[in-house]
């Protein structure tokens, strides 16, 4: 049973906490969600309508997330319902409750794990995303993470908010033009505020769900990000549905289609454009078909480490099976701290170790792919800026970008580059090189861009002065004849 700390040791404790969590900085989204991967959810937990253990489940405890650690997690997220806990028209919410939260938190820091806490379950419709409610719903909302914003902003890093939870208008799960612009406000709303309960909430990453938390072509289509530096797309995807999710459906893993188009679709709108996403839920439900379950598990989470975009299993400590139904997603036993599919667990992390992304350490790789081709490296950048001044082709491909810049490098290589998110201090870009000569090449291209670059994907690269040189990575190294290469970015500070 979990005894209460004394109050000078409990005081030590979530100061540690607060310094182990603040220690290091982020100066761009990706330094974060580049080491998310994989992640677990705490679901029916502190989400739970009418309280924690109101949907039969036990109390969390430290014991539970360590068990969660110690599996090779790197994330938890945390769903919070907050209505039970928020009284009065300032949606003033119980310190008892606060308190709480902030302990489970706490549980999942002292494994040096991120978390993520939002605003999960709402109740009444006062979530609704009708121009109607909009104003109401803005309101109560903001005062939510005006409170929520004020009590974690001494924390650090590893500590992220989620503005809402598959937000929509009831049971509308494909929405509308106005669906989709009611969504926008909200989060500008709840952003704007968070951002202005100052601390270490000046810099917080937060993520930003969809419709619904939706990624079909339509939703994204309606979907727009505030101008900030430190955020992140959240999106859900219990893919296939028919296999994940239905009930019968089916039990047999064979539709790869679905993931595919998925992480296709996240990471040409918005990884390959300097915003990280997270799949915040996924998972499949059980049909007595564990063999099936684990091949979609792999693939799964292979296709989001291929789109670098860090996926989180949802577990709801559910292992009962009834006709018709769905969502029987258990995998840690809370009751015994054991995996009930240790399999599934195994293929999770297998799929999770072809994560090859790694913001934090892009430098340092950086840098030693950038010595081992030196001289290379140097001739190739005095070519691609001799060129940038006389090519024709770049002038005019700079003036058909917006915001955009572009070389030529030896061997008729051009490279050009358009700004995609700029918030005054720094800015991320998408790179696209081609290939304008006749025969296949082993590129390298350089760039004259502005500021430090912090990051750069799929590409080794190495920056002196404004010239950014780089080249492929391998996979990416050699490029057709009139071909090009689109998925390649970089961010830099100013």
């Amino acid at each position: 049973m979990h005894k209460p700390l004394k109050p000078l040791k409990n005081f030590l404790l979530l100061a540690a906490l607060l310094l182990s969590a603040g220690a290091q900085a982020a100066n761009t989204p990706f330094e974060i969600t580049d080491n998310m991967m994989p992640g677990w959810n705490l679901g029916n937990a502190l989400d739970s309508i009418g309280g924690e253990t109101n949907w039969g489940n036990p109390k969390t405890t430290q014991a539970m997330i360590d068990a969660v650690a110690k599996a090779g997690f790197k994330t938890v997220r945390v769903p919070v319902s907050w209505d039970d806990y928020a009284t009065g028209s300032s949606y003033t919410i119980s310190s008892t409750w606060m308190s709480r939260v902030e302990e489970v938190v706490n549980y999942a820091l002292k494994n040096n794990l991120y978390v993520i806490i939002n605003v999960h379950h709402t109740q009444n419709g006062w979530l609704n995303t009708t121009y109607a409610n909009e104003a109401a719903a803005k309101d109560r909302l903001s005062k939510y993470w005006q409170q929520i914003g004020t009590r974690f902003k001494g924390y650090g890093d590893k500590l992220i908010f989620e503005t809402m939870n598959e937000p929509r208008n009831g049971d509308d799960w494909w929405g509308t033009a106005e669906t989709f612009a009611v969504i926008n406000s909200l989060n500008k709303a709840a952003l704007t505020t968070i951002r202005a309960t100052g601390g270490n909430n000046a810099k917080r990453l937060v993520m930003l769900p969809t419709y619904a938390a939706s990624a079909y072509d339509h939703q994204l289509d309606g979907y727009t990000l505030p101008s900030d530096a430190m955020i992140a797309v959240s999106v859900h995807g219990y893919l296939p549905f028919a296999f994940a999710m239905e009930v019968p459906g089916t039990s047999t893993f064979t539709d790869t289609a679905a993931i595919d188009g998925l992480f296709a679709r996240i990471n040409t709108r918005y990884v390959a454009k300097g915003i990280p996403v997270v799949m915040g839920e996924w998972a499949s439900t059980h049909k007595s078909n564990l063999a099936e379950r684990i091949k979609h598990a792999e693939y799964y989470v292979k296709a989001a480490a291929k789109a670098r975009v860090p996926a989180l299993v949802w577990d709801n400590n559910v292992f009962y099976t009834n006709s018709g139904t769905t969502d029987v997603m258990g995998l840690l036993n809370r009751s015994t701290l054991s995996w009930a599919y240790p399999e599934l667990i195994t293929s999770i992390m297998r799929g999770a170790s072809t994560w090859t992304w790694s913001s934090s350490a892009s430098s340092a790789a950086s840098s030693q792919a950038a010595s081992s081709a030196a001289s290379s490296s140097k001739a190739s950048s005095a070519a691609s800026a001799s060129s940038v001044a006389a090519s024709s082709a770049a002038s005019s491909a700079a003036a058909s970008s917006s915001a955009a810049a572009s070389s030529t490098a030896a061997g008729g290589v051009v490279a050009s580059y358009t700004i995609n998110n700029d918030w005054g201090s720094g800015y991320c870009a998408s790179v696209t090189v081609r290939n304008s000569s006749a025969a296949a090449v082993v590129w390298r291209a350089s760039l004259t861009v502005s500021g430090k670059v912090s990051q750069m994907w799929n590409a080794s690269w190495q920056q002196s002065g404004s010239t950014l040189s780089f080249e492929g990575s391998g996979w990416n190294s050699t490029l057709a004849a009139g071909a090009s290469l689109g998925s390649i970015g970089f961010c830099a500070t100013r």
